[in-house]
């Protein structure tokens, strides 16, 4: 079977990054969250003290981080996942959330986003990833489910990885998330083929949704 690749995008807490990374483990893909890029380049900027407001410097450092992961991929995307606890903190997200609407960093985790699965076998999640960065992916999917379910989720994953927040934070962050997102969501949601709702489904059912497209359609 030749490999395609595999674009999954949503709302924050929709699940695309657990699922995306357990469907490409269950099909020998690779997995890249895109959402890590933005994260990563975030934190770079702001132990640098640069703030999303300094444009040009922000322009500036991420550049040069680009250079340094187009000569090696492999050993950025195993940095991303050593520092995936630290990135995956709700202020981590907060602060990403405003780097992002800069465009030219934007253009820059795409350009690495699309060369990474240019050979193809990539199950790639994140922002923009249907309808920006790889409009072309064989698959495209948008995973969806309701702001308290999805809070919910997310609040007993911040749990088991130690992280002292209550409910109400969590909602109240992924609230604010959606409100800034809300175009993308949207426009991620028309650009897709198919959208998977998952609040009254657990993680195997949401998989095995995920699973049965990739068998109908590679």
């Amino acid at each position: 079977m030749s490999k395609i690749n595999i674009a999954i995008d949503g709302p924050a807490g929709s699940g695309k990054t657990s699922l995306g990374k357990t469907l490409a483990q269950k099909i020998n893909y690779h997995f890249v969250d895109s959402g890590l890029f933005y994260r990563y380049f975030a934190k770079i900027c702001w132990e640098g003290g640069v703030s999303y407001q300094e444009k040009e410097k922000v322009i500036s450092i991420c550049s040069q981080q680009k250079e340094k992961v187009a000569k090696n991929p492999a050993n950025f995307l195993q940095e991303l996942e050593k520092q995936k606890s630290i990135l995956s903190q709700p202020e981590i997200g907060n602060l990403a959330s405003r780097f992002a609407p800069i465009k030219e960093l934007r253009l820059i985790i795409y350009q690495l986003v699309r060369s990474l699965a240019r050979n193809k076998g990539f199950v790639v999640s994140g922002r923009d990833i249907t309808f920006k960065v790889l409009p072309e992916a064989e698959i495209k999917v948008f995973l969806t489910a309701d702001l308290t379910i999805r809070a919910k989720r997310r609040y007993l994953q911040l749990q088991k990885e130690g992280k002292n927040l209550t409910l109400s934070e969590v909602e109240k962050d992924l609230k604010e998330r959606d409100w800034r997102d809300q175009a993308n969501i949207l426009a991620a949601e028309k650009a897709t083929d198919w959208k998977i709702d998952t609040t009254n489904l657990n993680s195997d059912e949401s998989l095995e949704e995920l699973y049965n497209l990739y068998k109908k359609n590679a």
